[in-house]
């Protein structure tokens, strides 16, 4: 089990990030979209009960990757940079924001801020969030959550580019030669 005072830190950052978004959330007019397949709304559920109810975690899943409280603080800084990341780019993306795959009536291409490096930092920050939760917990149960979480967005980003190139056609190619998808190119670093 993990160390119950980062424990309890993390899931208190996450809790304040979940109601920053649910604060900034808006109604939105939909111009086109692209639903959830069913598959991945399952390994979101899985992810989420793999990597933040570690107390559920059953035979292989409970066995400890590591026991280190470095490791463990590492993790933590890893979840609060990695949720100050994703929180500003949520800020960047303003009204354009969506939990869904959509294109919104006067829908806009944001190519500022985190966007200038990557084309999906809300994930890149989850991500590394994710990671530092993985860290904290420190079994094999949240190590495949968070396994499942990355392809989960990477799933999600490569729909969403999809229906972003449809939108902004040779626009969109432009930036997205430039930048990164999740990890941002070198160039930019």
């Amino acid at each position: 089990m993990p160390s119950v005072t980062l424990w309890n830190e993390t899931n208190s950052l996450w809790l304040l990030f979940a109601v920053y978004f649910v604060a900034s959330m808006r109604r939105i007019q939909v111009k086109r979209s692209v639903p959830l397949p069913s598959f991945e709304r399952v390994c979101l559920l899985l992810t989420t009960a793999l990597l933040f109810f570690p107390r559920t975690h059953i035979s292989f899943l409970a066995n400890r990757f590591h026991s280190s409280r470095a490791i463990g603080i590492f993790g933590l800084v890893l979840t609060i940079l990695g949720l100050a990341f994703a929180a500003w780019a949520r800020d960047v993306l303003g009204r354009n924001w969506s939990g869904r795959v959509v294109i919104q009536v006067d829908h806009q291409l944001i190519t500022v801020g985190p966007y200038a490096y990557v084309r999906h930092p809300l994930y890149t920050g989850l991500i590394t969030a994710l990671a530092g939760t993985a860290l904290i917990s420190g079994d094999v149960g949240s190590l495949l959550g968070f396994l499942i979480a990355i392809n989960i967005f990477r799933l999600k980003a490569h729909r969403e580019e999809q229906l972003l190139e449809t939108e902004f056609g040779a626009t969109y190619s432009t930036y997205r030669a430039h930048t990164g998808g999740i990890l941002p190119r070198i160039a930019h670093v």
